[in-house]
C-alpha cells in the first residue's frame, strides 16, 4: 500500500469516527460536511472526495454502528455472570453514554431523524434494530430457560426484548431532562417484574 492510499484510508476512517461522534451528539441532520472539515482541518471538497453524498457517509455510519453494537454485546456476553447481569450491564452502558458522555446511542440518533433518512439508510437501520432486539431476546431466552428470569407464559422472548429496549430508550429520553434518577427508578421497577421472587430488585439500584 502506497503512502498516498494509506493516508486516504486514514482520512476516510477519521471522517467516519468524527461523524459517529457528531451523530451521537447532534443527530444525523445536526451536522454538515463543513463541520467534519472543520473538525479534521481539511477542506469540504476533501470530505466529498471520500463520501460524495451525505447518504454515502450515512451508510458508513450504519456499518460503524453495527460494529459498535456487536462489540458491546460481545463485552456483555463475556463479562455478564447471568441473564439479569447482562441486562443490567446494558442499562449501565446506556446510562453512561447518556448521562456521563451526553450522547445518544447511534440507533436512537438515527431513529430520531427517521423522516430525513434515505431509503437505503432506513433499510440498514431496520436491520440494526433487529440485531439489538435479537441479542436482548437471546438474553431473555437464556434467563427464562435457566430460571434466572420469570415472565408470563404467553410472552415470548422477542416480545420481552422489545419491551425492555423500548422502555429503556423512552426512559432515557425523558430522564435527559428530568434527571438520571427517573431512569434508574423506572428500569429497576421493570426489572423487578422479571426477577424470581427470591431475587428482588431494589429501587435504589444504580445503572
Amino acid at each position: 500500500m502506497t503512502t498516498k492510499s494509506a493516508n486516504a484510508r486514514q482520512t476516510r476512517q477519521q471522517l467516519i469516527d468524527v461523524g459517529a461522534d457528531l451523530l451521537c451528539r447532534r443527530g444525523y441532520t445536526g451536522f454538515s460536511y463543513q463541520d467534519l472539515a472543520r473538525e479534521l482541518g481539511i477542506s469540504k471538497p476533501s470530505v466529498h472526495h471520500h463520501f460524495a453524498q451525505k447518504a454515502d457517509l450515512g451508510l458508513a455510519l450504519c456499518d460503524w454502528t453495527e460494529q459498535w453494537l456487536r462489540d458491546g454485546f460481545a463485552h456483555f456476553d463475556q463479562h455478564g455472570h447471568n441473564a439479569p447481569d447482562k441486562l443490567q450491564r446494558y442499562l449501565r452502558a446506556a446510562a453512561k453514554h447518556t448521562f456521563n458522555e451526553h450522547k445518544q446511542c447511534p440507533l436512537s440518533a438515527l431513529h430520531s431523524d427517521l423522516a430525513q433518512l434515505p431509503d437505503a439508510m432506513r433499510a440498514r437501520l431496520s436491520d440494526l434494530s433487529r440485531l439489538e432486539v435479537d441479542w436482548v431476546a437471546a438474553v431473555f431466552s437464556q434467563g427464562l430457560a435457566n430460571g434466572e428470569l420469570q415472565a408470563p407464559a404467553t410472552a415470548s422472548a422477542q416480545e420481552l426484548a422489545q419491551l425492555f429496549i423500548f422502555a429503556c430508550k423512552g426512559a432515557l429520553y425523558y430522564a435527559r431532562l428530568l434527571g438520571r434518577e427517573h431512569f434508574e427508578q423506572s428500569m429497576s421497577l421493570l426489572l423487578q417484574q422479571w426477577l424470581p421472587d427470591a431475587q428482588p430488585a431494589h429501587s435504589s439500584t444504580t445503572f
